[in-house]
């Protein structure tokens, strides 16, 4: 026994109290994700573990070599992805037809070639079984074995899956359009990491009218974005944006600036608002006054270099299926459901920039700036703020949550399904718990 070992014997619970145990063994970990059970709340329609049929990011190009193959969990499937002989990146179920054994154990010993490490059955690109090394040249399972394949894409540097059963669809209906312009103009930059929650809870947290200017108030990056002076963010309001969903692949928001001048006076918005039931203010102090000067002169001259987005409207903004974010002043995020309980967030900033220089400079900028003040400083507030929410009870929602509730009825009723589980469209109207109408719109075509 050692000695802190014997020290702890001795001292036993002492000094003991109330604290160690006050949220329970859980402590401060992130609450697990339990689905609702309800068949009446939209939210039992949507897949704890993400919507199968369609492409996905999974994973850097450059990460996959000739030599070794990578392990990667996506939709809670076990994938491991290789090189084959043409140097193309290919995916395949990371499980050997043989025993069972976990392919990305194994090696690829011959260049195109993945062999399983329990017995040696080698497989091509395409899953086929062209070599069972224990057995020999003459093995009879050359031929018998197959591997589930996994059609993939790579694009601007990233590779892409279809995790669906069916025919894979065009990919360009699921992939932003920008990652297919090949010309040396276009600059596209990653960022991986991972958020601890349900890919749901990750997606829910973009485009309601208030969650942005409360939880980022204090990110960098927003005190760069014109709205130090205004309130401390993008002016509170009762009152949501109203959603339309387009070609049953978007949802996105209209009516913006008038939403968010909803409390502006003489054009003017109020820095600060009286509270009457608490009598207190908000903002709680005027103090960033006195340096708003400083950010708003960067904004000016620094960070008005917004991110890329082009294409026809479905893809300019909003939640695309299967689970992104448009962001036109940011950029596009993805949420892909790992586990129930882990979601993989995956940022892609794109730029046109036409000079070699311009090119450098923006990624360097990237590296050392950028990356952290956008996909670190500012969208892990989110994961801070949403951590703690429980996906499995009744809500209370608000006209603001209208966004919200346009994103369920899109993944619940339009997203694509499995042959043997597809669902039917509803109407275009949404109804609030409380009974109020919001407003949700279609268009197709």
């Amino acid at each position: 026994m050692g000695l802190l070992a014997a020290f702890n014997r001795i001292r036993g619970g002492y000094p003991g109290g109330w604290k160690k145990y006050a949220r329970g063994t859980h402590g401060r970990e992130p609450i697990p994700f339990v689905p609702p059970t309800d068949p009446s709340d939209r939210r039992s329609l949507i897949p704890p573990l993400g919507l199968q049929e369609y492409w996905y990011p999974a994973i850097p190009a450059r990460d996959v070599s000739q030599k070794k193959p990578v392990g990667l969990k996506m939709l809670g499937k076990d994938l491991v992805f290789f090189r084959d002989r043409e140097g193309a990146v290919q995916c395949l179920w990371d499980y050997c037809p043989h025993r069972g054994a976990m392919l990305s154990w194994g090696d690829c010993y011959w260049k195109g070639f993945l062999s399983c490490p329990y017995h040696g059955a080698t497989f091509d690109g395409d899953g086929n079984c062209v070599e069972f090394i224990t057995e020999g040249p003459d093995s009879k399972m050359v031929g018998k074995l197959t591997a589930r394949k996994y059609p993939t894409r790579t694009l601007k540097g990233t590779v892409f899956v279809w995790m669906g059963d069916g025919q894979p669809a065009p990919i360009e209906e699921d992939v932003p359009p920008e990652l297919f312009d090949e010309s040396a103009e276009m600059l596209v930059l990653t960022t991986y990491q991972y958020w601890h929650c349900n890919w749901m809870i990750a997606l829910e947290n973009t485009n309601d009218a208030h969650n942005c200017w409360y939880v980022h108030r204090n990110a960098v990056r927003h005190l760069f974005s014109g709205h130090t002076r205004l309130g401390g963010g993008r002016p509170r309001t009762p009152v949501g944006y109203s959603s339309k969903i387009v070609n049953d692949r978007v949802v996105t928001t209209v009516n913006r600036e008038g939403v968010a001048n909803y409390y502006a006076k003489d054009g003017k918005l109020p820095y600060q608002m009286y509270y009457p039931r608490v009598g207190g203010y908000w903002p709680l102090h005027r103090g960033r006054l006195l340096w708003a000067w400083l950010f708003e002169f960067l904004d000016r001259h620094l960070y008005r270099k917004r991110p890329f987005l082009e294409g026809p409207e479905e893809w300019r903004g909003g939640m695309h299926l299967p689970g992104m974010q448009r962001l036109p002043h940011l950029y596009t995020r993805y949420c892909v459901p790992v586990e129930e309980n882990l979601t993989r967030v995956i940022y892609f900033r794109s730029r046109r920039i036409k000079s070699k220089l311009g090119r450098l400079y923006e990624r360097v900028t990237f590296k050392l700036i950028i990356e952290w003040l956008n996909h670190y400083n500012f969208s892990n507030q989110d994961y801070d703020a949403m951590g703690t929410t429980r996906w499995q009870y009744p809500e209370v929602l608000s006209p603001t949550d209208s966004f919200v509730i346009a994103e369920r009825l899109l993944i619940a009723t339009r997203a694509r399904r499995p042959a043997n589980g597809a669902a039917a469209k509803s109407g275009s109207v949404d109804v609030a718990p409380s009974g109020d109408a919001l407003p949700v719109t279609s268009e197709n075509g």
